[in-house]
């Protein structure tokens, strides 16, 4: 009887513990949506042509309201980014970023 209490017991306690982990696990998923981001040397007016180096795929991205920084949707973590940035002095370059200068955008509540 002693024993049938103790399993009774730590099944119990082990449910609960998985229900905490199943509820951990869905508030972050790995695959889950994210944002990253990467400074530019100086302000941009727009972007064009934001790819991955390597393959060419294109990248969903946005440029930030000062035009300092580019924030892009759901990249490949480590990979090099290739995009063409147009400043407000009619100057447009090519601009490699490699993955250490690319950063998760967190947000402050």
């Amino acid at each position: 009887m002693r024993k049938l209490l103790i399993l009774l017991i730590f099944f119990s306690g082990w449910s609960t513990l998985q229900a905490q982990s199943l509820k951990q696990d869905t508030l972050f998923t790995p695959g889950a949506f994210r944002q990253y981001q990467f400074q530019l040397e100086k302000p941009a007016h727009s972007i064009d042509s934001l790819r991955y180096d390597r393959t060419g795929e294109p990248i969903k991205g946005i440029l930030s309201p000062d035009g300092s920084r580019v924030i892009m949707d759901n990249y490949k973590k480590g990979s090099r980014v290739r995009l063409k940035a147009n400043y407000s002095d009619g100057i447009s370059e090519e601009v490699i970023k490699s993955p250490c200068f690319i950063d998760p955008v967190t947000y402050e509540l």
